[in-house]
């Protein structure tokens, strides 16, 4: 039995680690094409990333692919809930399923979408969180959210 909760626990570790790495680099990704283009970098919020990965892990888990969580409603609503003020806020999500590189991915095919790109060079967005929840089955569910307070 104890064996059998450590490899859990070391599966676990294994899929968070994977999915910090994966936020990591979409993150340097985005402030990356903002410096080319002479926009101020964004900054990381783990009180935004914390409600980025609730959203990506529900959408995992009750199996929808939407800014609109049947519960909790839209990004500037599951905000608010979280005690997060906030003046403007946008939001991209992505999944993938495969081998792909998911952060390459996701940031690729935001940038081929006018409304994604948008809300990754919108100069007036200083603060963002992003959260990647893992299926076992090589899916993957991304949000990154943006705000400006």
């Amino acid at each position: 039995m104890r064996i059998g909760f450590i490899v859990l626990l070391l599966l676990f570790q294994g899929f968070q680690e994977r999915a910090r790495s994966v936020e990591q680099r979409i993150f340097d990704a985005v402030n990356d094409a903002r410096t080319a283009r002479g926009i101020p970098l964004l900054r990381w919020s783990n009180r935004i990333a914390e409600q980025a990965r609730h959203h990506s892990h529900r959408m995992l888990e009750r199996r929808f692919m939407s800014h609109n969580d049947p519960q909790f409603g839209g990004p500037g609503n599951r905000l608010s809930l979280a005690g997060i003020a906030w003046r403007a806020c946008g939001e991209n999500i992505y999944e993938q399923f495969g081998d792909q590189d998911p952060a390459r991915s996701a940031v690729q095919s935001w940038f081929e979408s006018a409304g994604h790109r948008r809300n990754m060079l919108n100069a007036g967005y200083t603060d963002t969180g992003i959260g990647v929840a893992m299926g076992r089955n090589g899916e993957y569910l991304i949000t990154q959210m943006f705000v400006a307070f």
